[in-house]
This record gives structure tokens, C-alpha cells and sequence, in this order.
């Protein structure tokens, strides 16, 4: 469940910044690289989730 949750809250965050809103360029670089690209996500949502918790109590 959690890795559901960085997965998909860190493919959200690669495809606007990374891919630029390009859905065709990210299931390309899926279909060469499913596992890593998995990895990539799920690291991107498990390293912004604290840091946006974070940067929104010190801004409260």
C-alpha cells in the first residue's frame, strides 16, 4: 500500500518535471525500463512526501 502510494505520487512528479507532461515519452522509457523506472518512483515520492510535511510545519 505504501509503495502504491510514493509509487504513484512519484510517477505524478517525474511525469510533470521530468517528462514535461509528455505521457508518450514516459511509456516509452517504461517499456525499455519498467523495474528502474518503478525505482525511480518510488524513490521520488518516498524522499517529497517528508519534505513537503516538513517545508508546510515550518511554514505554519
Amino acid at each position: 500500500m505504501i509503495d502504491f502510494v510514493f509509487g504513484g505520487f512519484g510517477a505524478f512528479i517525474r511525469w510533470i518535471f521530468v517528462y514535461k507532461c509528455n505521457s508518450k515519452k514516459m511509456a516509452e522509457s517504461y517499456n525499455s525500463n519498467t523495474m528502474q523506472e518503478g525505482i525511480k518512483n518510488n524513490l521520488v515520492g518516498l524522499l517529497l512526501i517528508p519534505i513537503a510535511i516538513i517545508i508546510g510545519l515550518l511554514i505554519k
